[in-house]
């Protein structure tokens, strides 16, 4: 017991030791990746007493797994032991135990693999989404004007039309804009529209409700958005001009369909807008959002003090970061600007949690295949040591080493595919539970469960083999004498 217990907990503390090296590695990738998931995700360290706990748990491993081998071990009966043929360890409770744990290991990393492949699927269905702008070599930044300075709407407008001027000036700068809720962005209004000639909302599930944006003439032309009717704003749709609107083709869709919307008239509760142009929808609330209805108005005839900036460059937008800064500045001096990203990154910032998911149950899937494999080949490479002298005698026998390599093969290949089985009645259960962190995968799809049973047969038939290999090299006369 004491030799048993010794191996055993030696082994243990090396595979900690392994552990916490593999733990420091993925701690780098969590810190890269996990910074806006994870809460203080810095301050997170193996520290003295993950390694205290770390050892522990180790430790406490090796006892437990190696005390039932040690004590089966003692109390071994040597009669039964004769009548089992004289195999080491070789008994039938050792070897259906052997076979459980393959069964549990194979189902259990079907299960995670499965979760990790709807992962895999959803993730890159939701990059494939196209957002209804361009997002490439597009900076966005945000200014807060100062309410005492600019209570006027006449001086924000014309501090608006300042700005893009200077800003459009820029070498390099294909376009300039305004908009008070950029897509992607923390911040989004929504109101209530009442449409001339159709009856009002008698209840919240009748409401006409529609996101609202304040924009600048070149706003469309900076985002890439396409007109799909009438016109885009001009700089004669001033404060004192009529005021004028244009909706998204949802808007167009659910609230006027079957009709032309150009010359409508909706309000929003402070006054009447006409319909002037149809632009094609943008996700604005994410990459996995539905279309909503949207309505944009003349940053001139509704301009707020806190807005954001986009501006369309020919090449890397970060690099003009310095010069954007130093025109906001001459238009206004006290005016600072924040929130500096480009459009990708905002994109990227809306998928980082599912990014983050997809990171842990991969990992996590990985290290269980692994696991598996290494399990499977340990087992058999063990099952057919044990069966040495049978082997032997039926290669004597006139047995081919093609009979012997489908033996070996066919016998850990039963156990994996219990464990196959097993793994998909789990993982049909559990993946339900995934169906709010999946996009446009459901969480039976059919594909992703024969990809992965494929993926797991082989890893399983990898393992299967160099055992069954050895095995067919097995020389008669030796193996007899031996035994």
């Amino acid at each position: 017991m004491r030799q048993l217990l010794t191996e055993s907990i030696l082994l243990s503390l090396l595979g900690g030791g392994l552990g916490l090296l593999l733990a420091y590695g993925m701690l780098k990738i969590f810190h890269a990746y996990g910074a806006s998931q994870l809460p203080r995700v810095e301050q997170i360290t193996l520290d003295g007493r993950v390694l205290v706990f770390s050892a522990a748990l180790s430790l406490l491993t090796g006892i437990v797994f190696g005390l039932a081998p040690a004590l089966q071990a003692a109390r071994n009966d040597l009669n039964q032991t004769l009548k089992e043929g004289g195999r080491k360890g070789g008994g039938v409770g050792s070897q259906r135990l052997r076979n459980a744990l393959i069964v549990a290991e194979v189902a259990m990393s079907l299960i995670l693999l499965v979760g990790a492949g709807l992962m895999i699927k959803s993730f890159w269905r939701l990059q494939q989404v196209h957002p209804g702008f361009n997002p490439d070599n597009l900076l966005t930044l945000e200014i807060s004007l100062p309410e005492a300075k600019y209570a006027d709407p006449q001086k924000r407008a014309a501090f608006a039309q300042s700005a893009i001027e200077r800003l459009a000036a820029l070498p390099g700068v294909q376009s300039a804009a305004f908009i008070n809720h950029i897509p992607f962005g923390t911040r989004f209004g929504i109101n209530d529209f009442k449409i001339e000639g159709k009856p009002d909302a008698q209840s919240i599930n009748d409401a006409r409700l529609a996101g609202q944006r304040s924009i600048t003439p070149d706003y469309f032309r900076a985002m890439g958005i396409p007109l799909l009717q009438g016109r885009v704003f001009t700089g004669a749709d001033g404060l004192d001009a009529p005021r004028v609107a244009i909706i998204s083709q949802t808007f167009a869709n659910k609230f006027l369909p079957n009709e032309n919307p150009l010359g409508k008239r909706i309000n929003n509760g402070a006054d009447w807008f006409t319909i002037v142009g149809v632009v094609a929808e943008v996700k604005h609330g994410g990459l996995d959002s539905e279309l909503s209805p949207h309505v944009y108005l003349a940053y001139a005839q509704s301009s707020p003090t806190r807005t954001r900036i986009v501006i369309r460059t020919n090449n890397d937008p970060l690099s003009y970061v310095a010069a954007v800064r130093q025109q906001i500045q001459a238009a206004d001096s006290e005016l600072p600007i924040y929130e500096v990203f480009t459009m990708n990154q905002l994109i990227d910032k809306s998928i980082a949690s599912r990014r983050f998911n997809l990171l842990l149950l991969g990992v996590f899937a990985v290290v269980a295949l692994l696991l598996a494999a290494v399990g499977i080949y340990g087992v058999m490479s063990y099952a057919t040591a044990q069966r040495t002298n049978e082997i032997g005698i039926r290669m004597a026998l006139g047995a081919a080493r093609g009979d012997i390599f489908k033996l070996v093969v066919g016998q850990g290949m039963r156990v994996v595919t219990t464990g196959l089985i097993l793994g998909l009645l789990g993982a049909f259960a559990l993946t339900r539970w995934m169906e709010t962190l999946l996009f446009e995968v459901r969480a039976t799809d059919p594909l992703t469960y024969v990809v992965i049973a494929a993926l797991l047969t082989a890893v399983a038939l990898f393992a299967c083999f160099v055992p069954a290999r050895r095995a067919t090299k097995t020389d008669p006369m030796i193996a007899l004498r031996y035994e």
